[in-house]
């Protein structure tokens, strides 16, 4: 499944400047099956993902955010976000991505998972029970010390106002505007946490937003919490949404919620 899972993201990663120019991105074609827009770049990563796995013959039924559920008449699906960082794609700000997991019936039972930055190449890959690396290179999350501390928070129109008093807690925040390569690079050790708190529900996240990189950071020896402090979990339903709290030390979750 890993070999599977790396060609289908770089295939996508090396034809997607090919197939979509930078002045048609933006282009809406549509509504997706999540019920949210759908950019000409988002489409074309699909298509492009679903070309290859029909051509490949793979053994998943895929859910999408545009093209919603594809029973293909598997046990397991692929659960797919073909550009998360769209509105970075669009403004030429080389952070976004490609994500895909394997689960059976919901987000924690994701069994592989890759994500892999579409400008950079860095990719981000676990297998459950065998931890998490980044380009081939083992991974694990770092001891928070609350005097050097860095979180990722979401901000802009949808975001809570809780988020005003998280931003105070870090000694330093940044917001980056993809909630799977953000969660990474928690698992990486680069950061203590990532906060996200949308007021409106359909703005919050889902389940194939973050169901790879969720995977990438519990292998790599973090959490994510919803922010009632539980474990979160999310069934393979594109109408379900969360708000979360990323974490690599447990610590940080007392700390922030």
């Amino acid at each position: 499944m890993r070999n599977t899972l790396e060609w289908l993201a770089r295939e996508v990663a090396g034809r997607i400047d090919r197939e979509c120019a930078f002045s048609e991105r933006a282009t809406e074609i549509g509504m997706g099956a999540d019920g949210t827009p759908t950019c000409r770049i988002d489409k074309v990563a699909e298509d492009l993902i679903l070309q290859l796995m029909d051509e490949r013959k793979v053994p998943l039924n895929v859910l999408s955010e545009e093209a919603g559920l594809i029973d293909r008449g598997y046990d397991r699906t692929l659960v797919l976000d073909p550009v998360d960082g769209t509105y970075n794609s669009l403004m030429g700000i080389p952070l976004y991505s490609v994500s895909m997991a394997v689960c059976t019936r919901s987000m924690n039972d994701a069994t592989h998972g890759i994500v892999r930055n579409l400008v950079t190449g860095d990719t981000f890959y676990a297998e459950k029970g065998k931890g998490a690396t980044w380009n081939d290179r083992p991974i694990h999350v770092r001891r928070c010390e609350r005097d050097g501390s860095v979180l990722f928070v979401y901000l802009g129109k949808y975001s809570a106002a809780t988020a005003n008093g998280v931003l105070r807690k870090a000694r330093r925040t940044r917001s980056l505007g993809c909630s799977s390569l953000e969660m990474c690079l928690v698992a990486a050790g680069l950061a203590d946490g990532f906060y996200l708190h949308s007021e409106v529900y359909q703005r919050a996240l889902r389940v194939v937003d973050i169901a790879a990189s969720a995977l990438v950071l519990r292998e790599a020896g973090g959490e994510v919490y919803d922010l009632a402090g539980n474990v979160l979990d999310m069934d393979l339903d594109l109408k379900v949404r969360a708000n979360c709290l990323a974490v690599g030390d447990r610590a940080v979750l007392g700390w922030v919620l």
